[in-house]
């Protein structure tokens, strides 16, 4: 009977100190995002469609991400998601990492996904999710 405890509060123990799996999937961030603002650079701006007249939008699939300006194609390019350390804020982040090594701080809240380029002025723009 003791051996069964024994292996029992063993078995919890391990099961409780395993590392848990919150990274963010590839299937999460999928889909139609419509841009909702962007703040950043070197003056500290903020855009939003209001101001500038632009409907920006990204469309993720499972291995390309494709960013379109008043409907008309950008760029389109393959990415991955990455733990990676962060130069903004000197520790590891899930990143977005785009075929040209550009690298964007994933974060996603409900319908809502935030992009924080990760570079000293680079700019955060906001999505939410068609």
């Amino acid at each position: 009977m003791k051996k069964i405890i024994y292996l029992s509060i063993i078995t919890l123990i391990l099961y409780s100190c395993s590392e848990s799996d919150d990274s963010i999937s590839t299937s999460v961030i999928t889909g139609n995002w419509q841009w909702q603002s962007a703040s950043g650079g070197l003056t500290g701006s903020t855009e939003t469609p209001e101001s500038t007249g632009e409907n920006r939008m990204l469309i993720i699939t499972a291995d390309s991400i494709a960013s379109y300006q008043n409907e008309v194609l950008n760029f389109k390019t393959a990415y991955t998601i990455e733990n990676r350390t962060s130069e903004l804020f000197n520790d590891t982040r899930e990143m977005l990492i785009q075929e040209n090594g550009f690298k964007q701080i994933i974060t996603i809240t409900n319908n809502t996904l935030v992009l924080v380029g990760d570079c000293f002025d680079c700019y955060s723009n906001t999505y939410i999710s068609e």
